[in-house]
Order: C-alpha cells, then sequence, then structure tokens
C-alpha cells in the first residue's frame, strides 16, 4: 500500500517529518559503501566519518527546517532564497565538519569552492535538490506548484520525499569532501592531514594512491558535468543518490527539466545537439548495416552454392569417364 506525504502543514506534516528524520539516522548505521561505478569524493574514507559527516548535514537540516518555520517563511520566499539556502547548509555544514575533526591546516578559498565542478553543478541544481524537499517538509506537499515530479492531485509518496532527502545528505556530504581533496593545500598536505586525523581509508596508503584517486574524482566529475549531465536534461531525468543495506546505490527519475535547458552553456548546447543527430544518424547507419550485412550473406551463400555445384558436377564427370 503506497503511502502519500501530507498535503498540508499541522501535526500529521510534523509526525511524518520526524518518522522520516528517524528513519534516515537509522539508515547511517548500514552499509556506506559505494556500491556503484561512478565515483564520490566520500569514497576515500572510512564508514565512521561518512556516518558523522552524514548527521552534521541532517542536524544542519533540522536547524535550517526550524528556522523557516520561526520566521514564516512563504513558498514564493522558498523559491527566491532557495539557492542562498543552499549555499548557507553547504558552509555551516563544512565548518562544523572541520570543527569536529579539526582540519583547520587545510585552507578552502571562496574563489576555489566555487571553480568546483561538483559546487557548480549542485549549484545549477538548487531546485531539484533543496527546494522541492524544503516545501514537502515545511509546508507539504500541496506547497509544490511547480509540477517538477508530476504527482497527481498533490499525491505524493512518502518514499519519494526519503529519496529526496537521502540524495541531499549524500550529495552535499561528496561535495564537501570534494572540496576538502582539491584544496588549495598541495598533495603532501592533504596526504598528512587525512592520515593525522584518521579519516582515510586503509586502501589509501600514500600519496601517490590519494593523487591516484583525486585525478579519477576529478576527471568523472569533467566527464559527469560536461557530458553525461545535458544527457539527463535532455531527457527530462534527474540522478538522485539512495541509502540501502547494501550499500549507496543510485538511480533516475523523472524530472520536469525543460527549464534547465535555459541555462546550459554552448558546449551543453553542442552535446545535444549530437545527441540529435546520434538519434537520427545511428538508425539508419543501423539499417544500412544490416542491408549490407543481409546482401553479403546472400552472395557468400550464393558463391558457396555454386561453387558446391560446380565441385559435385566435376566429380560425377570423373566418376562416369572411370
Amino acid at each position: 500500500m503506497i503511502t502519500y506525504w501530507a498535503t498540508t502543514r499541522g501535526t500529521y506534516l510534523n509526525n511524518q517529518v520526524s518518522n522520516l528524520f528517524k528513519k534516515i539516522y537509522i539508515k547511517l548505521n548500514f552499509n556506506l559503501h559505494n556500491k556503484t561505478s561512478n565515483i564520490l569524493a566520500i569514497d576515500i574514507v572510512g564508514s565512521r566519518v561518512k556516518q558523522e559527516l552524514f548527521k552534521i548535514i541532517l542536524l544542519e537540516l533540522e536547524i535550517l527546517i526550524l528556522d523557516i518555520t520561526e520566521l514564516d517563511i512563504n513558498v514564493s520566499d522558498m523559491e527566491v532564497l532557495n539557492k542562498k539556502i543552499l549555499i548557507d547548509l553547504i558552509n555551516k555544514s563544512l565548518l562544523n565538519f572541520r570543527q569536529i575533526f579539526k582540519l583547520s591546516n587545510v585552507s578552502i578559498s571562496v574563489a576555489r569552492l566555487r571553480s568546483l565542478v561538483s559546487y557548480r553543478r549542485i549549484a545549477s541544481e538548487h531546485n531539484l535538490l533543496l527546494k522541492n524537499l524544503l516545501i514537502y517538509l515545511v509546508f507539504g506537499s500541496s506547497g509544490d506548484t511547480t509540477q517538477t515530479y508530476l504527482f497527481p492531485n498533490n499525491k505524493v509518496p512518502v518514499q519519494h520525499v526519503e529519496i529526496l532527502l537521502d540524495n541531499l545528505i549524500i550529495q552535499l556530504a561528496d561535495l564537501i569532501f570534494y572540496c576538502l581533496i582539491n584544496s588549495d593545500s598541495s598533495i603532501l598536505v592533504l596526504f598528512r592531514f587525512l592520515k593525522t586525523n584518521k579519516i582515510c581509508r586503509n586502501t589509501y596508503v600514500s600519496a601517490r594512491s590519494i593523487a591516484t584517486f583525486k585525478n579519477n574524482l576529478t576527471w568523472s566529475n569533467y566527464l559527469s558535468y560536461y557530458f553525461q549531465r545535458p544527457r539527463i536534461i535532455y531527457n527530462n531525468r534527474y540522478r538522485v543518490w539512495i541509502f540501502s543495506t547494501k550499500g549507496l546505490h543510485c538511480q533516475y527519475i523523472y524530472a520536469h527539466r525543460e527549464n534547465d535547458l535555459e541555462i546550459l552553456s554552448n558546449f551543453h548546447i553542442v552535446i545535444i545537439v549530437l545527441l540529435e543527430l546520434q538519434d537520427f544518424v545511428l538508425p539508419k547507419i543501423q539499417t544500412i548495416f544490416l542491408l549490407i550485412g543481409k546482401v553479403l550473406i546472400y552472395l557468400v551463400r550464393y558463391c558457396i552454392t555454386n561453387s558446391l555445384k560446380i565441385v559435385l558436377k566435376s566429380i560425377a564427370i570423373v566418376t562416369r569417364n572411370k
């Protein structure tokens, strides 16, 4: 039986929010290893550090919800302030994480932070990442008038809100550690602080292994931002990360993203045009190759059949002459 999210503010919505956060805290005791082929920045740290970082983000989100309720911010204000709220949530979570693990020796400038690919991607997807989730948690499903996910009559499944919350926590945690890995410090300083604070997994035992991980992570993020992201937007999809008993997984859900096409760069538009050409040209090429293959098979069979006939006739003639 499908359970739907509360439509308006009230005791029922408060209980659902409370139960949802309790469920997420329980999930943090599950396997937190990445079970996908996609590289995450938090893959370099152990489960204890991941768990602590997830808890920090959850706590900051709870405080944010209380502040929004206390300040009596409406849905219109949320739409205007959403990006600023997201950036503030990231900065506070990052600050608390650095204070808890005493990471003051690793500096991150604002300019450096904004130049990171992961930061730009999350900033460009702030509505999908945070706005809809906050509206569900604070105002109920009736507050969402964007029709981003096209649920009929405000019947938003509880599981959908849970997926959005999972996704926010994992993506913010990944961004925070991506910021730490791509700080202004050298690889040697990064290696020392990871080992000194005992937050690095045992598989990364040298500066070289950490440098390799950093390079692979950077390359993966560039591929995701410049090549995969246009395809996902063009297909009206949104990739979300979720907790499961077996580890961290990602999946794609439908999302109305036509407006995101307007903010894509010229390079992204070129990628979309190439996708269009691919969709148009590839079927034709496949048809041509299939036709050529059939012709070649027919010619080969024809040659083999005629050759066999000639050989059999020759054998028959030789036999008669003997």
